[in-house]
């Protein structure tokens, strides 16, 4: 038995302010809206937002409970950090110089680990 990943599903509460996320911030490309749904693509990876939540996410410490997170991959730390806070991204962990990576949080507070190559 073979398992390839497909698409990676994102259910959102709110699909402009996700778009927002993924597109303006992290620069994922638009690659098409079907009805509700907005497929993005990033480095040949597809992730498809879904905009059905009808619950808000708690707010928990990150990898304190079962979970699912994506690692963003960049050249400079230093550089991914500075970018992000201008932006106006949520940190669910702060970067500390010297450390390997910090934790960003969508809007909808699906986490995202930020590691330097």
């Amino acid at each position: 038995m073979e398992f390839k990943p497909g698409e990676t599903n994102i259910i959102c509460s709110d699909a402009a302010a996700s778009l927002a996320f993924y597109q303006d911030i992290l620069g994922f490309t638009l690659v098409e809206k079907e009805g509700d749904a907005i497929r993005l693509e990033n480095e040949g990876v597809i992730f498809l937002l879904l905009p059905f939540a009808r619950l808000k996410r708690p707010h928990w410490e990150y990898v304190s409970t079962p979970d699912i997170s994506l690692d963003l991959m960049v050249a400079d730390l230093a550089q991914a950090y500075g970018y992000l806070k201008a932006k106006g991204a949520t940190f669910s962990q702060e970067w500390v110089t010297g450390q390997p990576s910090f934790v960003i949080q969508d809007p909808d507070g699906l986490c995202f680990e930020v590691i330097g190559l």
